[in-house]
């Protein structure tokens, strides 16, 4: 071989060898986006009802509005959490204070994107045993993950936390629910409740089995109050103390704060709902919490933690059905409005939240 000809290729595998050095100490990065409480209120049914449709057919439900306009974030995340507050697949369907949601709700989640269902909530008892037979079976026959709920104490023992793995880094996701509604839990069902030595054993047992940063999903806090309480405080501090490295919250209906922590673990106090048909003041706004975390030698570290404000149009209002859109990407376009007077309330709450918030 001409010495010049192994110069070049000596030189171009070195650049190789280089580049590949630097690819692999590039820190990875995982992106998860968390969305609050999908809830499925008696108005919401009826709008979904397709036109003609049988209201005992789970076929002739049309939720696809509902998560059209935020496709691009979940397209974008390596994972997608939304708390789903309801039982699924008893008739007949039926909104508050006992719900129970056509299954074609949560399969146009799945077929959004959404890749993880939390179910610990007041909520998940509403329809008894069979609204947790069905349930589980509807889930697990969607093929997506689901947590705070189980069909037994060695099925939680198993499963609790939910440890998913994104590009090789385990991710655990520990959900629990402050309580059911005064409703029991039929055994041999089990659902995570705020109890302080069930939280240290499933917290303990993520790291146990390897989980490298550890979310705690807590359904807490009293329902329409803007700033966390001191229960929601007091339970911070144990799931900090125990070794959460986040904490995303949901149940109170509207949206609360992000913090950091003084070591810098993040606690986003209540994403609010997400949908619902609740017209009280700031339930119509939620928020989509984009989470943003570097993986390299040094560990698991927070790089970005980015809220987006959201509204939830109620049926016959922006359009026929109901939708959730960025509120900062529809301002300025209350023309395309059905119902003005809706518009007028967004910006009027949107205006009143950022100075409640100092945003």
């Amino acid at each position: 071989m001409p010495m010049e000809v192994f110069r070049k290729m000596s030189l171009m595998l070195l650049c190789l060898a280089q580049a590949l050095s630097a690819l692999a100490a590039r820190p990875d990065t995982v992106r998860i986006v968390f969305i609050g409480d999908v809830m499925s209120h008696g108005p919401q049914v009826t709008a979904a009802l397709r036109p003609g449709g049988n209201p005992a057919d789970p076929a002739d439900f049309d939720y696809r509005s509902y998560f059209q306009y935020v496709r691009p974030w979940f397209q974008e995340a390596d994972l997608v959490v939304a708390n789903m507050e309801f039982p699924v697949g008893v008739q007949p369907f039926s909104g508050y204070p006992f719900f129970s949601a056509p299954p074609a709700l949560p399969e146009e989640a799945r077929r959004s994107r959404v890749m993880v269902f939390l179910t610990a909530n007041n909520h998940l008892c509403d329809r008894g045993r069979a609204g947790l037979d069905s349930t589980y079976v509807q889930y697990s026959r969607m093929g997506v993950p689901f947590t705070g709920f189980y069909r037994s104490e060695g099925e939680e023992y198993e499963n609790d936390p939910l440890i998913i793995d994104i590009h090789g880094h385990r991710i655990a996701l520990a959900n629990f629910t402050y309580g059911t509604n005064g409703l029991p839990v039929p055994p041999p069902y089990r659902i995570n409740l705020l109890d302080s030595t069930h939280i240290k054993e499933v917290l303990a047992r993520g790291r146990a089995r390897g989980a490298e940063y550890l979310i705690a999903l807590p359904h807490w806090g009293e329902e329409y109050q803007l700033t966390p309480n001191a229960s929601q405080r007091n339970w911070a501090d144990l799931f900090f103390r125990e070794g959460a490295d986040a904490i995303v919250g949901a149940h109170t209906h509207v949206v609360q704060p992000v913090e950091f922590t003084a070591d810098g673990r993040p606690v986003a106090w209540s994403l609010g709902n997400y949908i619902s048909n609740q017209p009280f003041p700031y339930s119509q706004i939620g928020m989509l919490l984009s989470l943003t975390l570097v993986c390299d030698e040094g560990g698991i570290r927070v790089a970005g933690l980015r809220p987006t404000y959201l509204w939830c149009s109620r049926h016959g209002m922006y359009e026929k059905n109901y939708t959730v859109f960025p509120i900062l990407d529809w301002i300025g376009r209350r023309d395309e409005w059905l119902d003005k007077s809706e518009y007028d309330k967004m910006l009027r709450e949107w205006t009143a939240l950022k100075t409640k918030f100092n945003l």
